[in-house]
């Protein structure tokens, strides 16, 4: 299996899909089955594999073969990942966008833990992330968007920052349209699945 590093696009290569193709075509996915109890062990292996990493190749497999999105994001009910790998937030967003007829809370909760954390709070680094929201606002999925602005004005209120700094970065912050789409904050049945330490 080759490396995996973040990168700002999707890999769509024919070339890239042929190394997991032979365990795929040999899969039978079984209807009627619950989750992964559909799947082969290789397949189950292999889809573990690339939840845990950036997604990037996960979201190429699921292009290739959607015959495994719904069993995919049913998975990541349950899926926490204990590695660094952080998500590409490309390849997050087309995830969120192929997985949409499959929502469910604690998928879109899982799926949103593994992006990019913004933890700085230099005035240089929000406005950069702030010009890069702006620039994919409307070609990352809505819940991408609405989470980084949240989060970047939340960065704002906790900053100190010389008045002037604040109101250049809350003006820039501000052209971003806010867009209400899935709550998937709010309690449901999946509440219990939980984990304290990953919120």
């Amino acid at each position: 299996m080759s490396s995996f590093s973040s990168s700002a696009r999707l890999l769509t290569d024919i070339g890239e899909i042929e190394q997991y193709r032979r365990i795929l075509e040999k899969d039978n996915i079984k209807s009627g089955e619950p989750h992964w109890a559909s799947m082969g062990k290789n397949t189950i292996t292999l889809f573990q594999v690339l939840i845990d990493q950036d997604l990037t190749h996960l979201v190429m497999v699921l292009q290739h073969y959607p015959k495994y999105i719904e069993a995919v994001c049913e998975h990541f009910r349950y899926a926490y990942s204990y590695s660094e790998n952080v998500a590409d937030i490309d390849a997050t967003s087309e995830l969120l966008k192929i997985g949409e007829p499959y929502f469910t809370k604690q998928f879109v909760r899982n799926v949103m833990r593994k992006l990019p954390r913004i933890e700085s709070d230099d005035r240089e680094a929000l406005q950069n992330f702030i010009e890069r929201l702006t620039e994919n606002q409307h070609r990352w999925h809505p819940i991408i968007t609405m989470h980084y602005r949240s989060v970047i004005k939340h960065r704002i209120d906790a900053t100190l920052l010389h008045p002037l700094q604040r109101i250049v970065l809350e003006k820039k912050l501000a052209s971003i349209v806010e867009v209400n789409t899935f709550d998937y904050e709010a309690s449901d049945r999946d509440s219990h699945l939980d984990i304290p330490y990953m919120n």
